[in-house]
């Protein structure tokens, strides 16, 4: 038996910031960045506004932790649980496609926790999330994630939590006895399905902040000596063997320590579900090639892998007609048709889209189907293929490799800049965005956990 719990507690517990290659350092802060912003415009969301409300009706608003981007006072599970919440809820979140995970969002929110909690410095902030990447991703390949979310999970939520619990173990300084523990408790809070897709529910939001919230209370608990399962991860009845009808332990394992899986995690550029975004990148290839009208459109088909079509292409019906913003994140039907009439694909798109009866009369005309290179590619790449057959008989048709935003086809520093700017700069007002984006350049500079709480203006 491989032995995985040991193994990671080991890893996550002994990581120190010279242990971290500069390119390690440099795309911990990049990501950073990108959620910090996706979490700060998420503060004014309807769900995150209705979580707070009930977290105050609970009494867990009277503590001494902040959220990024507002000044209100949290107990710690709180503060952990709306952000990792508010991180997850544009869907603009990042991804690390062959693990088939959203690492940030639960990972970084526990860090930003603990830290407060503990009067940690960035630096310390920096580690434990490499700690939290390295640990989540493992775990997944471990899992093998894609049979685990054909069972019907949320890897970003039931893997999450495990990334969440080494992040603040990290920040804690956990013994590798201790981390070891911290996971055996964090398996009982290992939970989220995909049920949310049936009705649009925030509940996808919450599984996130929940496994945030979840690592934090594992951890604490570890550091006050509070015993969890042993050999949470390879045991007989623990996480591999329960969630997963094929296990694959060694895979978690493999170079850890010395193969850093956060450098492949992926930036998005669309604030939607990964899958529709090689398809969107072919629709904009298209554009810039070819005037595209939205009523010279007769058909569009659109090749993705097995797993993409049963996220976000089926049932066809209801992908065609969403009802609320969770629906058109998933609905490749909606995107595309955006995309298709505006050239563009943007967080305000959707509210108008759904009121839109030229986007409605769109959806009905495209197709989603499985493609055998799409497929074949998955989940190294989560390639796309689009056709668009016009009216008067002309066929367009581009096949996107992997989307922008992957490693291998990072986002400029000035897109990324952008980025962030457009979701902050609402809440904080521009000198507080340049604040908050030099805070953030310069947390490998052991600076306080407190320089990044910009104030909102």
């Amino acid at each position: 038996m491989t032995a995985v719990t040991e193994i990671l507690s080991r890893f996550a517990a002994n990581l120190r910031f010279e242990d971290l290659p500069a390119e390690v350092v440099d795309r911990t802060k990049l990501l950073f960045m990108d959620l910090s912003g996706i979490i700060v415009r998420s503060l004014e969301l309807d769900s995150t506004q209705v979580l707070m409300e009930s977290l105050k009706d609970l009494n867990l608003d009277q503590g001494a932790l902040q959220v990024l981007g507002s000044t209100e006072r949290w107990r710690p599970q709180a503060a952990a649980l709306i952000t990792g919440a508010a991180a997850h809820s544009l869907d603009f979140d990042d991804t690390h496609a062959a693990a088939q995970l959203h690492p940030g969002a639960p990972i970084i929110p526990a860090a930003l926790a603990a830290a407060q909690m503990q009067g940690a410095s960035t630096r310390d902030l920096i580690v434990a999330i490499v700690a939290g990447y390295e640990v989540m991703i493992r775990v997944a390949y471990g899992v093998t994630v894609l049979r685990h979310s054909e069972r019907g999970f949320h890897p970003s939520a039931t893997v999450g939590v495990f990334g969440a619990t080494a992040a603040a173990g990290s920040i804690f300084k956990l013994s590798p006895a201790q981390m070891e523990h911290a996971f055996g408790t964090a398996l009982s809070e290992s939970a989220g399905t995909g049920q949310f897709a049936v009705n649009g529910a925030w509940t996808k939001r919450f599984h996130v902040g929940n496994a945030a919230a979840g690592g934090l209370l594992a951890a604490s608990l570890a550091k006050r000596g509070f015993t969890g399962a042993t050999q949470a991860f390879e045991g007989r009845e623990g996480f591999f063997n329960v969630y997963s009808p094929a296990p694959q332990p060694e895979k978690a394992v493999e170079g850890v320590g010395t193969v850093w899986e956060i450098l492949q995690t992926g930036l998005k550029p669309y604030p939607c579900c990964r899958g529709i975004h090689a398809p969107l990148d072919a629709v904009m290839a298209l554009h810039a090639r070819h005037d595209i009208r939205i009523d010279s459109i007769e058909s569009v088909r659109v090749g993705m892998a097995k797993r993409s079509v049963y996220v976000v292409g089926e049932p066809q019906d209801r992908r065609r007609n969403p009802k609320n913003v969770v629906d058109c994140q998933f609905s490749t039907h909606l995107c595309l048709s955006v995309a298709l009439k505006h050239r563009h694909m943007g967080l305000d798109d959707y509210e108008p889209a759904l009121k839109d009866p030229e986007i409605h009369a769109l959806m009905q005309r495209i197709d989603v189907y499985e493609d055998a290179e799409c497929e074949a590619n998955f989940p190294t790449a989560f390639s796309g293929v689009v056709e668009i057959r016009l009216r008067d008989g002309q066929v367009l048709r581009e096949f996107v490799y992997a989307p922008r935003g992957e490693p291998s086809t990072m986002l400029t520093a000035q897109e990324l800049r952008a980025k962030f700017s457009l979701l902050v700069s609402e809440a904080l007002g521009s000198s507080g965005e340049e604040a908050l984006f030099n805070a953030i350049e310069a947390m490998d500079k052991n600076n306080p956990i407190a320089s990044l709480f910009v104030a909102p203006a």
